[in-house]
């Protein structure tokens, strides 16, 4: 690894006076006394509250997109689910992404560079959707060229957080920032998608039913261009993302390194060897793939319960507004307390969160239901993300982070189409008992999690009484060990320790 540490917003600077200054004990407060957190977390902000409105499987473009799948393309809730997880796949090779990122610098720039390139590809793809048929192949295409972009630009911005927020112990704070600033984005932006998702809706029962004259196709052509108009409006967020980075971020340029990549590489890769590692990274992934109900419920509301695009909306609304009520008290509560005990509190809140969708039978009982769910989801997800981020040695968190993240990305891809699947040929009662079972069963797991994510198991290569030597502890060695040549020394007292 460069001994050179690279001036982003990732690594702020202490000066003279801040040093003597007496920061309050509270994190929140002590990133608004703080000029440089303030603006990381101001920046922070402002990426995930991008993310929260471009992406595809719950951002602004989400439910108007599912209105044209269903109703002018006659998807299939498994076909549905089939489309959304070739988007959403993209999420689920992160790790790519952040071995770019941490090894492979674009003229000198580990960051920067590949911050301005996926955000103008994300702008791209927007703007491809506007002028692009509305065919099931355009729309797959450039979906999935919107996702891997903003997947690749969170794989950037959570490397500057974790860079930001390990070493002032910041990460569970900056985390709650983020989470609700990308839930507050999907929240205000679901009653305009549902407007237009109503005219689509509209449109597409005009066409597919009615016989109609010139004066009403004009009036359905326009309400066409108004539906793909939500494409030229989201293309608007990554235009500012783009300005914003320009501003915020700054980095230090530095020359690629062959053996610093090699010695990175082989540590990297001596991760695979821990149980540990694994047994974070099997839980995340099977918590995460039970089957969900994200698909299978847009088509309960619609076919079942009979409520129009606009009605859905606003139980997204609720949702996500009881998000973010739920992400600032993890973050002023639930992020200060042990990981084992708010995961497992996290896991129960989610059983009863989907055992609550069977209340769920008119237009009020799904508001109380959507305001429930939406409140424990969030937590659940925040402590998910916690547990990775502790999980991850410092130096190498970027890739690392993106592993252990593209595992819950993968998973919950997987288990919405799974829960589509389940929908179409055994029904909705059946995808709640399902789900319920296989979560209920990974509460089992948390017995080895502990305070830094997992806790020593017996006969583990560097198994100790406690956690003193955890594996994150164990890999920042070989780091520091290899910035002074001495990766086979250390290689030679672990094997024989």
């Amino acid at each position: 690894m460069s001994s050179e540490r690279s001036k982003s917003i990732d690594k702020p600077t202490a000066t003279t006076t801040d040093s003597t200054k007496d920061y309050p004990t509270n994190k929140c407060m002590r990133i608004l006394y703080t000029r440089s957190l303030l603006c990381s977390a101001i920046y922070f902000a402002l990426a995930y509250f991008v993310q929260g409105i471009t992406d595809i499987a719950s951002g602004f473009v989400n439910l108007p997109l599912q209105t044209i799948l269903k109703d002018k393309l006659q998807l299939s809730p498994s076909q549905m689910g089939t489309f959304f997880f070739s988007c959403t796949v993209t999420w689920s090779i992160k790790p790519l992404y952040g071995i770019l990122s941490d090894f492979v610098p674009i003229c000198g720039y580990h960051r920067l560079v590949y911050l301005l390139i996926t955000t103008a590809l994300n702008l791209c793809a927007w703007i491809a959707l506007y002028f692009a048929p509305t065919e099931y192949n355009y729309l797959l295409i450039f979906c999935v060229l919107a996702a891997f972009s903003l997947a690749f630009n969170d794989v950037l911005i959570d490397a500057l957080m974790i860079s930001l927020g390990r070493p002032l112990a910041l990460i569970g704070t900056l985390q709650g920032i983020q989470q609700t600033s990308a839930k507050l984005a999907s929240t205000i932006s679901q009653i305009p998608a549902g407007i237009l998702a109503s005219s689509s809706s509209t449109t597409l029962q005009y066409n597919n039913n009615q016989t109609i004259n010139n004066h009403t196709m004009k009036i359905l052509r326009n309400h066409q261009n108004s539906n793909k108009n939500i494409f030229l409006i989201t293309s608007i967020c990554p235009i500012i993302l783009f300005f914003a980075t320009l501003i915020a971020v700054r980095e230090r340029r530095r020359k690629f390194n062959k053996n610093n990549f090699a010695q990175t590489w082989s540590i990297l890769s001596g991760i695979f060897q821990y149980k540990r590692f694994w047994i974070i990274t099997i839980f995340l992934f099977v918590y995460s793939a039970s089957p969900q109900l994200k698909t299978a419920l847009f088509y309960y509301q619609r076919d079942i319960l009979q409520f129009n695009p606009f009605y859905v909306s606003i139980l997204n609304t609720t949702y996500n507004g009881c998000g973010i009520l739920s992400a600032l008290i993890y973050l002023s509560v639930f992020s200060h307390h042990p990981t084992k005990r708010v995961l497992r509190i996290a896991i129960v809140m989610r059983l009863f969160a989907i055992a609550s969708y069977l209340f769920a039978t008119d237009k009020i009982t799904s508001i109380f239901v959507a305001i429930f769910t939406g409140f424990c989801s969030e937590i659940t997800n925040l402590a998910l993300l916690h547990l990775a981020a502790k999980s991850c040695p410092k130096n190498i968190e970027g890739t690392l982070f993106a592993l252990f993240v593209s595992c819950i990305n993968f998973g919950a891809a997987i288990g919405d189409w799974l829960g589509s699947i389940i929908y179409e040929y055994l029904g909705f009662i059946a995808l709640i008992i399902i789900a319920i079972a296989w979560i209920g069963t990974t509460i089992l797991a948390t017995c080895h999690i502990g305070e830094h994510g997992i806790i020593s198991t017996h006969g583990d290569d560097d198994d100790e009484s406690n956690d003193k030597y955890h594996y994150c502890d164990v890999v920042e060695k070989r780091i520091d060990a290899a910035e002074n040549g001495e990766l086979n020394d250390i290689d030679t007292n672990s094997s024989t320790g």
